[in-house]
């Protein structure tokens, strides 16, 4: 299934990135530059909708390959808050849950052990979750002692990491695995020193962290700490390869209007070649990857 959807990907991709990018890129970029409301979810509901007038043009939302018939009235309620935006964009957001504001309207992940779990602001692991096949990091690849992230992972990691010396450049993990207690720790006091506006930009509350999944890994080089990988030789490496070992760099700039997360170019995501192949060809965040061609 996975290699079918990667194959109908990368051929519609071809055929439409050249005659839909330069309207709408813009346009999306323009409007994701800003972070979400978070009060934006209270003002849509089933009130407007039925506001309209009853002769007023109904978008074909089910001409949308991903349209989901249960959501049909949050994709009206957000083409009225948002009216320059694309059937795609209006579906694909509404899908992710951008309809409503961050860290609202969660759902608790049922499987937390697919590697393509979606970890999100919508969507949390259970407080007690530890992945069953942990293994460390091989020491010659990691900045810290028992870092460890998921079997499948780590070895995609290693190869990753060999590929990078074989290029001439260095990768070292920095943070992998982290407990719900872990995370609890953290963003508590980054919200304490920060504010939890300012937090919930660059840390995960509690339950809704990638680390927690042992799928996630925060990297560095040799020679600078690992939020400024952004600057260096190794990052110009890794945005155009990583994928090739099943990783994606999971935030990056312009986004942060889905992901509610500022640009880390250092934390890379396991997701599998194939996944992660069909993302850095669509050029899309991973939410709008399971938006679009994982929700059912």
């Amino acid at each position: 299934m996975k290699k079918i959807i990667l194959s109908t990907i990368l051929i519609t991709t071809a055929i439409a990135l050249t005659a839909c990018n330069s309207n709408t890129t813009s346009k999306i970029e323009a409007t994701l530059e800003q972070p979400m409301s978070t009060t934006s979810g209270q003002i849509l509901g089933s009130d407007i909708v039925s506001a309209l007038p009853s002769n007023a043009a109904v978008p074909v939302y089910s001409n949308m390959a991903y349209y989901l018939s249960a959501k049909l009235e949050e994709y009206k309620a957000y083409s009225l808050v948002h009216p320059d935006y694309t059937l795609e964009n209006i579906v694909t957001y509404v899908n992710i849950g951008l309809d409503n504001a961050f860290y609202t309207n969660t759902k608790v992940i049922q499987k937390p052990e697919d590697i393509l779990v979606l970890c999100n602001k919508y969507n949390s692991l259970p407080d007690n979750y530890v992945p069953s096949d942990l293994v460390e990091v091989t020491t010659a690849n990691s900045a810290a002692s028992g870092l460890k992230l998921r079997k499948e992972a780590a070895q995609a990691f290693d190869k990753l990491c060999d590929g990078a010396k074989q290029a001439g450049y260095t990768i070292f993990g920095a943070s992998g695995y982290r407990s719900y207690s872990t995370q609890k720790s953290l963003y508590n006091n980054y919200a304490a020193s920060d504010g939890v506006t300012n937090a919930d930009t660059y840390s995960a509350r509690p339950g809704f962290s990638e680390h927690q999944t042992g799928l996630a890994i925060d990297v560095k080089n040799a020679t600078v700490v690992y939020d400024s990988f952004g600057t260096t030789p190794e990052y110009q490496w890794a945005k155009d390869n990583v994928q090739k070992y099943g990783f994606i760099i999971r935030y990056l700039p312009s986004t942060i209007g889905i992901t509610g997360y500022k640009s880390e170019e250092w934390h890379f995501r396991y997701v599998g070649v194939d996944t992660a192949t069909a993302v850095y060809a669509l050029g899309i965040t991973y939410d709008e990857y399971c938006a679009r061609y994982l929700m059912k």
